[in-house]
């Protein structure tokens, strides 16, 4: 949770809430069903079908049958936040609530944000700390939970308020030392307190063999510009810290979080050009996050309805036409229990289990099932330009000719894997001489994979063996051209991508 200029009350006001306090107020106790992923018209099941998470950040008492119904991500609101985990000397302490969470998410097939490690605010034991303390801590709360964690925010809200483009004065921004006096902390003899984090949090993750990705996370970096046209100095400078530290030799931070509060401040507007700028990180080979949204009513006159809506249909828009943006995460289930309860900021009214979905939540999962559009400059293996009619999940075997055809073919392969589950892009080129009339694509699993759901393509499985057959509206492939297809599929022990594929029996080469 953060805050724009203009919030710092109602945050200050909010974050003493506590998941006992909800639950002891009557709010909706904990009682996990069996194991559901977010199923049917839902965000979850659209954005998968799209290639991203759609998540909510929640507590223990307000894990309402909704959460697992209509969400495929769960970000702790505050339980994993140093205040409530962090004891003496970086060890973690007290993690019932944030174990609660985790389990919630394990048992409703959702992958996990960790939330956060090192911040300046509800910092706990930990505020004053040295660099050596943090870096127990990070290794600590890493090992705590390993691979249950997809990613973890490792730096949060590094950045000043204002537009300044400098770094906090706050603790832990007192450990960095500018050596030379150049302006930056990036040099060998500098001190960084953003680059020791997350280097000691990679090393972690390497020497234990674990998949977290690791993040930094700040707010008003949405736009390159900010409200009247000028520079966004606060998105600058996060891009010149991603850069540094996403790059070989270091290659430390794997993805950012646009927190996006959007509200009436000049820095937390909505601009025009927030896809170009969460294009420009993607081409630093990060994944974007949009992270924390929630857009305020005051953004469409305190309409809520259309003006709302078609706000969200514009912010996630921008996500969807970059294919390194892979997810998106609302803060908060409804408007009255959002930390900026005022503002009406989210995708349900109602409170307790109770809620009623806004014209926004209909906007947001039109939008998701229209999948990604704009293709990026240079193009990723898994995206298609062109729309694509709503998929198909007949699980029968098409009644198009799959007979083998002369030629050769290509296919691309990507994933998004998360502590349990995934989800795969598919591409299938025909490189060819002859037009294929009907496709049929096989292949082996290496591990112990099991497909649960596909778009754009049938997919059956035996064993592990699956074979995808092309739907009704993408059977033909003439020379050059290329169909695309996805699926979700739950694996155990290691994901590895299939060696070789066979499009209607002949070995395709690998893009």
């Amino acid at each position: 949770m953060s805050s724009s200029s203009g919030l710092s009350k109602i945050r200050s006001a909010l974050v003493v809430l506590s998941a006992g306090a909800l639950v002891a107020a009557g709010a909706v106790s904990l009682q996990p069903g069996p194991a559901q992923a977010a199923t049917g018209d839902s965000l979850g099941v659209a954005a998968a079908k799209a290639g991203l998470f759609f998540g909510v950040a929640a507590s223990p008492g307000r894990l309402s049958s909704i959460v697992g119904q209509e969400f495929n991500q769960l970000t702790p609101e505050n339980e994993m936040k140093p205040e409530a985990i962090a004891g003496s000397g970086g060890t973690v302490q007290n993690t019932g609530n944030a174990d609660t969470l985790v389990n919630y998410a394990q048992n409703n097939n959702m992958i996990v944000r960790g939330h956060t490690m090192v911040w300046y605010s509800q910092a706990g034991s930990l505020s004053g700390a040295n660099q050596s303390t943090l870096n127990t801590y990070i290794k600590n709360v890493l090992l705590k939970w390993g691979n249950k964690i997809a990613y973890w925010d490792v730096v949060n809200e590094s950045l000043d308020d204002n537009n300044t483009g400098n770094r906090r004065n706050q603790w832990p921004h007192t450990l960095d030392k500018d050596a030379n006096n150049d302006g930056d902390y990036f040099d060998s003899t500098d001190t960084d307190y953003i680059r020791d984090s997350f280097k000691q949090a990679r090393q972690v993750v390497q020497a234990n063999n674990l998949k977290t990705k690791l993040c930094i996370n700040d707010y008003d970096i949405e736009g390159l510009t900010v409200k009247g046209g000028s520079k966004n100095k606060k998105s600058d400078a996060m891009y010149e810290i991603v850069k540094k530290y996403s790059q070989e030799p270091t290659k430390y931070i794997d993805c950012v979080g646009f927190q996006a509060h959007f509200n009436d401040n000049p820095n937390s507007v909505i601009t025009d050009d927030l896809e170009a700028n969460i294009r420009r990180y993607a081409e630093l080979g990060v994944e974007v996050h949009l992270s924390e949204l929630d857009i305020d009513d005051d953004l469409s006159n305190n309409d809520i309805g259309k003006g709302q809506a078609e706000n969200y249909r514009k912010v996630v828009r921008a996500c969807l036409n970059v294919s390194k943006c892979t997810g998106i995460t609302v803060w908060g289930i409804s408007d009255s229990e959002s930390w900026r309860s005022s503002e009406r900021g989210l995708l349900f009214t109602g409170s307790n289990g109770s809620y009623t979905k806004k014209a926004a939540y209909t906007a947001v999962l039109e939008e998701l099932k229209k999948g990604r559009g704009t293709v990026d400059p240079t193009p990723t293996p898994s995206e298609d330009p062109t729309p694509t009619p709503t998929p198909s999940e007949d699980p029968t075997p098409s009644d198009t000719p799959t007979d083998p055809q002369t030629g050769t073919c290509r296919v691309t392969y990507s994933d998004n894997t998360w502590n349990s589950g995934f989800t795969a892009a598919v591409t299938v080129e025909n490189t060819g001489s002859d037009a294929i009339d009907g496709w049929s694509l096989s292949w082996t699993w290496p591990g112990n994979q099991k497909v649960t759901s596909a778009w754009n393509a049938t997919v059956t499985q035996s064993g592990n063996q699956v074979t995808a057959r092309n739907a009704s509206y993408n059977n033909l492939l003439a020379p050059g051209a290329k169909a695309s297809f996805g699926f979700q599929a739950s694996y155990s022990g290691s994901n590895d991508a299939p060696e070789q594929f066979a499009l209607n029996g002949e070995t395709c080469s690998l893009g």
